[in-house]
């Protein structure tokens, strides 16, 4: 299965539906602390009404361009939260893990005492 197209090579550019859409995914994929917007997230900060929002999502969650969260109803740009959403480990594991990683890295890295 190929990946979608970016969003701003499917909106149509120069038209009133179009300007919504451009608000619509700069507020979805550039906000930087946000990687999953909720509907009503996304219409507050674009100036859309809900339902304009909910008729953006239902035009490119189908082609996959917005992806729906597993764990509630929030939206993410596919390319935006696709790494997010493949490491399913819990953020100890994770942690735990990056830790594991460096001391083995730093054991190999270590000198190797010779004797004669």
């Amino acid at each position: 299965m190929s990946a979608p197209r970016p969003w701003y090579e499917l909106y149509p550019q120069g038209t009133k539906e179009g300007d919504e859409e451009q608000k619509f995914f700069k507020a979805l994929c550039r906000h930087p602390k946000y990687e999953w917007r909720s509907a009503a997230a996304i219409a507050k900060e674009t100036g859309l009404n809900i339902s304009r929002v909910e008729e953006i999502i239902a035009k490119y969650h189908p082609l996959g361009v917005v992806v729906q969260s597993k764990s509630d109803d929030n939206w993410g740009y596919y390319q935006r939260v696709a790494k997010s959403d493949s490491d399913k480990r819990s953020l100890s594991q994770k942690d735990k893990d990056s830790r594991i990683d460096k001391a083995k890295k730093k054991e190999a890295d270590a000198p190797v005492a010779v004797t004669p």
